[in-house]
C-alpha cells in the first residue's frame, strides 16, 4: 500500500513539474529570434571587456557558432559602464526545436534553452545570388526574386516618428510593390538634417553613432534602438535594406573607417553583425560609396570582417564607380554594386555627358558581372532624379529607357523620384513619386511599375540572360536582348527602332510588343522558325519606347 502511495506521490509531482513548465518560445521561419541576458559584473567596458557566446543547434543537428553583444539596459540606454543586459539574435532556417547554448568568454555562469521555430509568420529568408543563374537574386539562394528597389535617402528620418515614417514613407513605396530599399540611415553617421520637413520634427538630430576613432567606447546605444525599430518594421514585411553610406563616414563628415585602430575595427564589425545580421532583411553590407575594392585597410579589408563573422551570408559588396575595371572577382564580395561611369572615357570631363545615357548603364551591368555575383545598379545617374537631374539633364525618357537597359543587361537597380536631397518632403509636387496627381515623377513611377509587371508576369526573368549577341542590323546603343534561348526572348527598342532577331527553331505561340509608357500591348502572329535566318521586326511605330516579348506556350 506504501509503495502504491509513493508511485502516485511521484506521478503527481510529475505532472506537477511538467504543469509549471512555460511553453517554448516561438519564432516565425528566417523571422528574428532575441533572447536577452543579464550580467551583472562590473566591467570597465562592457562592450568589449567580455563576450557573450553562442551555439545554435537546429532541429536536424547542424550546430552554428555565433555571439552576442551588450545592450545598456535593453531600451536604448547604458554606455561602457551602465547597464546589465546583452542580447543575443539568430535566424532559424528549419522548422522544429531549436537548442542554443550561451557561454561568457570570463568565468561568468552560461546557459542552455531551446525554442520553436514554425512556419506561422514566416519570412522570405535572406537575399543572396540565385544558385541556378547568378544573374539574379533569390531568397536563400533557391526562390528567386525581382528585386523592385528605391532609393529612400532620410538619413535624419529615424529621429522622427515611426509611426508617421511608415504611413507616410515607407507604405507607400510598399503599397507600389517595392520590396527593396537602399537607405542611408545604415549605419547612421551623417547628415541628419536629410528628414522629412513636412512631417513631425525629428526628437533629435544628434545621430551619430560614436566618436571618431573610438567605437567601442562611445557606441551609441540610443541611435541604435532608433536605427533597429526601423530595421525591426520593414524586416517584418519582407522589405530588403541595402546600407548605401555604410560603415565609413569620412565622405560625408562622419567617422572615419580609417581612424579605428585594427582592434576597433574587428569590435565594431562584430558588433554591428552581432545586431544586424539576424535581420533577414539587410540586403546587403556596404562600405561607402566610389571606392576602388582593392584596399585591404578600408573596403576589401572591411569586407573580410565581414565574411568572416556573418554566419548568414548576407550580402556584401563595395560601390565601383568604374565597373569595367571592378574587382569583384575577390571573395570577399558576392555581389556588385555599380555606377556607370568612365564607359564612354576614361577622362571624366568627356566621359560626364554620357552619365544619363540609357546605353551607359547597360554597358555598365554588363561590364560590372562576374560569374555568380549579381548586378546591382547602385546609383545610376539617369535613375536618380534627387541628385543627377540638375547636373547631367537627364529626362524622363532617359530614366525610363536606362531602367529597362539595366534589366536586358541582367542587372537589377533602384532609383530615386524624390526633388529634395537636404529637406526632404514626403508630399507633394517635390515628394515621394507616389503622391499627388501633379507630381511629374508619378509617370515615372507607372513606367517602372510596367517594367516590374514584365518582369515578375510576362516572362520567367530568372531563367534569363543578356543576349545582345541575337541582334543584328540594330543601333546597339538604342536596342538590347534578354532571352531564355529556344523558349522566351525580350527585346527592348528605344523609340521603336528596328532589329533583327536570330529565333531558335521552333514554334512561338505568343509574340506581343508592349509599349514601354503605356504598357498597351500588340498581339503577333505566332513565329514559326526552321532555320537560323534572323528576322526582321518593326515596331509599330517610334513614337514611344517598344518591347518585344516572344514566347512558346
Amino acid at each position: 500500500m506504501r509503495s502504491i502511495f509513493l508511485l502516485l506521490l511521484t506521478i503527481a509531482s510529475t505532472i506537477f513539474s511538467c504543469a509549471k513548465l512555460e511553453p517554448l518560445q516561438q519564432v516565425g521561419l528566417y523571422r528574428t529570434f532575441e533572447k536577452t541576458i543579464e550580467n551583472t559584473n562590473t566591467y570597465t567596458n562592457k562592450f568589449k571587456d567580455v563576450q557573450l557566446n553562442t551555439t545554435f543547434i537546429s532541429p536536424s543537428g547542424k550546430t552554428t557558432e555565433f555571439f552576442g553583444f551588450f545592450d545598456g539596459d535593453g531600451n536604448g540606454g547604458g554606455d561602457v559602464t551602465r547597464g546589465h543586459i546583452w542580447k543575443m539574435r539568430f535566424i532559424p532556417n528549419e522548422i522544429g526545436v531549436w537548442t542554443y547554448k550561451w557561454h561568457w568568454s570570463d568565468t561568468t555562469k552560461g546557459g542552455e534553452a531551446q525554442f520553436e521555430c514554425t512556419s506561422v509568420g514566416a519570412g522570405k529568408g535572406i537575399l543572396q545570388a540565385y544558385k541556378e543563374n547568378p544573374r539574379w537574386f533569390a531568397y536563400n539562394g533557391k526562390d528567386p526574386v525581382w528585386l523592385k528597389s528605391y532609393y529612400e535617402s532620410g538619413h535624419g528620418s529615424i529621429a522622427q516618428p515611426l509611426d508617421w515614417i511608415t504611413k507616410n514613407v515607407y507604405q507607400p513605396i510598399i503599397d507600389r510593390g517595392y520590396n527593396h530599399l537602399q537607405v542611408n540611415w545604415l549605419l547612421s553617421l551623417c547628415c541628419f538634417e536629410q528628414y522629412y520637413h513636412d512631417g513631425p520634427e525629428p526628437t533629435t538630430q544628434d545621430l551619430t553613432l560614436y566618436e571618431e576613432g573610438k567605437a567601442s567606447s562611445t557606441m551609441r546605444l540610443d541611435v541604435w534602438k532608433l536605427m533597429e525599430n526601423h530595421v525591426e518594421w520593414l524586416n517584418n514585411k519582407n522589405i530588403g535594406l541595402h546600407m548605401f553610406l555604410g560603415f565609413d563616414g569620412s565622405k560625408n563628415d562622419g567617422p572615419e573607417w580609417t581612424s579605428l585602430s585594427e582592434d576597433e575595427k574587428d569590435f565594431y564589425v562584430r558588433y554591428v553583425v552581432a545586431r544586424l545580421a539576424p535581420y533577414a532583411n539587410i540586403a546587403g553590407w556596404g562600405y561607402v560609396w566610389e571606392v576602388p575594392g582593392d584596399r585591404q585597410e578600408e573596403e576589401l579589408g572591411w569586407a573580410q570582417l565581414v565574411k568572416k563573422y556573418d554566419v548568414f551570408n548576407h550580402l556584401r559588396t563595395y560601390e565601383d564607380e568604374y565597373p569595367i575595371n571592378n574587382e569583384y572577382h575577390r571573395d570577399a564580395y558576392n555581389f556588385a554594386a555599380i555606377e556607370n561611369h568612365y564607359i564612354f572615357s576614361e577622362e571624366r570631363d568627356l566621359d560626364r555627358p554620357f552619365w544619363k545615357a540609357p546605353w551607359t548603364h547597360h554597358e555598365a551591368c554588363l561590364a560590372g558581372y562576374v560569374p555568380g555575383k549579381p548586378v546591382y545598379m547602385i546609383e545610376g545617374n539617369a535613375l536618380w532624379r534627387r541628385f543627377w537631374q540638375k547636373r547631367t539633364k537627364a529626362t524622363l525618357d532617359d530614366l525610363r529607357q536606362a531602367a529597362w537597359a539595366c534589366v536586358t543587361a541582367g542587372a537589377s537597380f533602384n532609383w530615386c523620384g524624390q526633388a529634395g536631397e537636404d529637406e526632404l518632403v514626403a508630399f507633394g509636387f517635390e515628394g515621394l513619386p507616389f503622391f499627388k496627381d501633379d507630381n511629374p515623377y508619378l509617370a515615372s513611377t507607372l513606367e517602372l511599375d510596367i517594367l516590374s509587371d514584365v518582369m515578375m508576369n510576362e516572362i520567367t526573368f530568372h531563367k534569363m540572360h543578356p543576349t545582345d549577341v541575337l541582334l543584328s542590323n540594330h543601333d546597339n546603343k538604342k536596342v538590347w536582348c534578354l532571352s531564355e534561348k529556344g523558349n522566351q526572348y525580350l527585346v527592348f527598342s528605344t523609340n521603336g527602332n528596328p532589329f533583327d532577331l536570330q529565333l531558335e527553331s521552333g514554334d512561338y505561340n505568343s509574340a506581343t510588343w508592349l509599349d514601354a509608357k503605356t504598357g498597351n500591348k500588340i498581339a503577333l502572329e505566332a513565329i514559326s522558325v526552321s532555320n537560323n535566318n534572323p528576322i526582321t521586326f518593326t515596331a509599330p511605330d517610334t513614337l514611344t519606347d517598344w518591347v518585344l516579348i516572344v514566347k512558346k506556350e
